[in-house]
């Protein structure tokens, strides 16, 4: 048997599209303009919202402010969390505007009916958001409704952060 190693998150769920395609779902839109608008949003989570949030970024940044004459403490974190609001407030602006061209849209990121690539980056990007103190709600009504949406679809209702078990409770 081979063992095939995929370690980034875009081409893990480009290689389950693939090599899964007949197990109930398209993960990437056919149509080619909705495919490239659901690259383009998960793309914005993946390189532009989400590497700004990493542990490795924030304590970088906590070091850098140290070695200053006036440390300023959690400076990482601050980073982080102006990062996730600018690319949230940029996702809610682009994926309103999709839905409100096309009033026969469906429920999910570019208004297909079901989960796209989109939906599968913005749901955890959620919930990191939280994590850092952010009012989702308030800045992203459109996206919450996303959220809402995928959080009633059997590809997300056994994954969603919530419902595991933390390690702590396999001690």
């Amino acid at each position: 048997d081979t063992i095939v190693r995929i370690t980034q998150s875009l081409a893990i769920i480009e290689f389950l599209d693939s090599a899964f395609a007949d197990r109930g779902g398209m993960i990437l839109p056919l149509e080619p303009i909705a495919r490239a608008k659901a690259k383009e949003i998960a793309e914005i989570v993946n390189s532009g919202i989400q590497p700004l949030q990493n542990l490795s970024t924030i304590q970088t940044l906590d070091s850098m402010a140290a070695q200053q004459s006036n440390p300023d403490e959690g400076v990482g974190k601050k980073f982080a969390k102006e990062a996730i609001e600018k690319g949230l407030s940029i996702l809610e602006d682009k994926i309103s505007r999709l839905h409100a061209a096309d009033r026969k849209a469906g429920p999910f990121a570019v208004g297909s009916f079901g989960p796209t690539i989109a939906d599968i980056c913005l749901v955890p990007q959620f919930y990191n958001g939280r994590r850092f103190g952010i009012e989702v709600e308030r800045i992203c009504p459109t996206i919450v409704q996303i959220e809402n949406a995928c959080k009633n679809h059997p590809w997300f209702r056994a994954i969603l952060p919530d419902m595991q078990r933390s390690i702590d409770s396999k001690k």
